[in-house]
């Protein structure tokens, strides 16, 4: 079996916090809407040294310098200026999920997350002139949670205070050479600056799409109306509920061919299925001729986001992420879940949000050629123009990496105490009303398995583990072509027990990831018993994953004919997750109490991350559920309730313990398998909403 691993730079390889002096201030507690931002812009004092804790306790402590590094092209990084009230935004996203909360499925705009708890103008204003100082082009999002910044090397190295070498991080599993330049010195600024961290200024750390082909497998997979009868979406779909007037969003890993999903709908045998708009990401520098906002058409190309070119077809990497003139292939992680929702939300649109950098290249370490850099180099860039447009109703995310990685002793996403520009993207999401559903991995209990920690440390993924989004794990489910279980089959969880491991290598060992978090503590809805969580744990919630009985996918529609095969990994549950809650939106849409009760403005008719206390409190209200007398005893109920597998895995013959499944909660499958009309109606009976009428 081979598994798609690619190198990301939204790892945020090297992240700066700023002296505890320049830190914003804010209460920790949620904030009603009136209260405003709190906080408020601080006195700097002096120069503002950048702490950088990848580059001291990594690249200073572990690796080998290299010498020297010289990048032809420009650099391109992203910066969090310092923000209002970062505790508050957090606080709020976590009080709009909670029904006692008055800020319940109340919504903010990004221009209100701007001005209540991101960036002040004052803020993006004194980093722009800095950098526009040292010839630096800067752009950003009405939110004001992160600038992008771009120039040369000289100017970069001039405006941060260092310069740019190569370096060798011995590991445990061998050298590995930094994919780009990275500080040989710890960064800092000429004069105080309201920035409090520095993104993808060493494109080194791992990351993963968390897609599965399953090697010598017969058939092309599961089609689109097989998986909408097997999990229940027929029933909502055939009467009217197929996620019309919602938008469903994709983050991008790469580019994407308009003829796949419609060759998709023919092979799989329906002419239903969804319009899919790509959405291109461009921020937008802040000036008076667009407010301050970064938002408008003054500059169309700032920091070197531009329009994707397209795809070229196959060429020698299918899996390249840096196009050039003559190669730009598909990428098969993008297909892959655009197809699942266009097939399982037939009656929504599919937004796919894709990022293109031109000046990257050189500094990412990009093949000959290169034009620049997409997808998923440039994740957290599609995340702040989805939160900028404010038009997806749920969204899927279909890749991570292992936490450790993203804490400041390695990437510096957000630091020991769960705080940073990570965790702030994913809030002002749910701020937003926006259902975020992640992930949660491939390789079981060990996501850390191939980037230097050792192969048996247990770790969860990121952005799954992540507290305003909700982790999608895995599951075997061997059904008829009608879609019905076989006859003495089970749904159980993928891993070791439905699938031998991989080939052999540790770092393709496949398996339903899960486990709890490193720095989250855990939220509401894991912490209340009958779980009693202290941290974070994952997943929340399963779908089909094991590409033994897994969806179909098509690629190359255009060049290679019938070009369809079975897929699986976690990737698969995402949008399959993404789907089935937008179909139950437009439902929800359609109600005027479910669409007005609670939530408020025009998108009242939202979850965000108020579904994950939904979908405990349904599971854990099935007759029966946690006990063994009703584990997995069918299909009838809204959730089924996964008792069979672990998400251990095997290495070269040594096994490595994983989790259990069992009756009620575990972190293989989360609470289990959501069955799609069944669960909406259970939602609608969750929120008063009365009862959806399906016949």
């Amino acid at each position: 079996m081979t598994k798609r691993t690619i190198l990301r730079s939204i790892t945020i390889a090297a992240a700066a916090a700023l002296l505890s002096a320049c830190h914003g201030g804010g209460a920790g507690g949620a904030l009603p809407m009136a209260q405003g931002a709190g906080g408020g812009m601080q006195t700097y004092h002096g120069p503002a040294t950048l702490a950088v804790a990848w580059n001291q306790q990594i690249l200073q402590s572990k690796a080998t310098y290299l010498g020297p590094a010289t990048v032809a092209g420009n650099i391109t990084l992203n910066v969090q200026p310092q923000l209002r009230n970062a505790p508050g935004l957090l606080a709020y996203a976590r009080s709009t999920g909670d029904p006692h909360s008055g800020n319940y499925r109340h919504w903010l705009t990004p221009q209100q997350i701007g001005m209540m708890y991101g960036a002040s103008g004052a803020a993006i204003a004194t980093a722009g002139k800095y950098f526009a100082g040292y010839h630096l082009s800067t752009g950003t999002w009405p939110q004001h949670l992160t600038m992008v910044v771009s120039g040369t090397q000289a100017n970069v190295e001039a405006a941060f205070g260092t310069k740019f070498g190569y370096w060798q991080l011995q590991t445990s599993v061998g050298p590995i050479k930094v994919l780009g330049p990275a500080p040989d010195a710890p960064p800092h600024f000429a004069s105080a600056l309201p920035v409090v961290s520095v993104m993808n200024m060493v494109g080194f750390h791992p990351a993963h799409t968390y897609i599965e082909r399953p090697a010598g497998v017969a058939g092309a997979g599961y089609s689109a109306p097989l998986l909408r009868n097997a999990f229940d979406y027929a029933h909502l779909i055939n009467n009217g509920y197929r996620g019309q007037g919602i938008n469903v969003g994709i983050i991008g890993t790469g580019p994407i061919s308009p003829d796949d999903v419609p060759a998709y709908a023919l092979a799989s045998g329906t002419n239903l299925y969804a319009s899919v708009v790509q959405k291109n990401v461009i921020a937008q520098p802040a000036n008076a001729q667009n407010n301050g906002t970064g938002t408008g058409t003054f500059d169309p190309y700032p920091g070197g986001l531009q329009t994707p070119p397209p795809v070229t077809g196959p060429c020698g990497n299918q899996y390249v992420a840096d196009p050039s003139a003559t190669c730009n292939p598909e990428d098969g992680e993008a297909q892959l879940d655009t197809e699942q929702q266009a097939g399982l939300a037939p009656g929504a649109t599919v937004d796919f949000y894709l990022a293109y950098n031109t000046q990257d290249c050189v500094y990412y370490g990009c093949a000959a050629g290169s034009t620049g850099v997409e997808g998923i180099y440039l994740t957290d860039d599609e995340i702040q123009q989805v939160i900028a447009d404010d038009v997806v109703d749920t969204l899927s995310l279909s890749f991570g990496l292992g936490e450790p990685y993203a804490e400041c002793n390695a990437g510096c996403y957000f630091d020991a105490s769960g705080n940073g520009p990570g965790p702030d993207e994913m809030a002002a999401l749910a701020a937003e009303g926006v259902t975020v559903f992640v992930s949660s991995g491939d390789n079981g209990a060990y996501q850390c398995d191939n980037g230097g920690y050792p192969a048996t440390s247990q770790c969860a993924s990121y952005p799954a583990t992540d507290p305003s989004a909700i982790a999608v794990g895995g599951v075997n489910a061997p059904f008829t072509n009608s879609g019905q279980l076989q006859p003495g089959e089970q749904i159980t969880a993928w891993g070791e027990n439905t699938t031998w491991g991989g080939d052999g290598y540790f770092d393709n060992s496949p398996g339903s990831g899960g486990g709890p978090s490193l720095f989250f503590p855990a939220p509401s809805w894991q912490s209340a018993a009958p779980i009693g969580a202290t941290m974070r744990e994952t997943p929340d919630i399963s779908l089909l994953a094991d590409p033994n009985t897994g969806p179909m996918m098509l690629m190359y529609a255009d060049y290679i004919p019938g070009y369809f095969f079975a897929s699986g990994g976690t990737s698969a549950a995402a949008p399959e997750m993404a789907a089935m809650f937008a179909d139950f939106l437009s439902a929800c849409k359609a109600n005027s109490t479910c669409a007005h009760a609670h939530g408020s403005g025009t998108y009242g008719y939202r979850w965000g991350i108020a579904a994950a206390p939904a979908l405990y409190a349904i599971a854990q209200g099935e007759s029966g559920y946690g006990t063994q007398a009703a584990c997995a005893g069918g299909t009838s109920g809204s959730i089924y309730d996964v008792c069979a597998g672990s998400n251990g895995t095997n290495s070269n013959g040594t096994v490595y313990t994983g989790f259990q499944t069992g009756p009620g909660y575990d972190m293989v499958t989360g609470v289990g398998v959501p069955f799609g009309a069944r669960m909406a109606q259970a939602l609608f009976t969750y929120c008063s909403c009365g009862t959806l009428n399906l016949p």
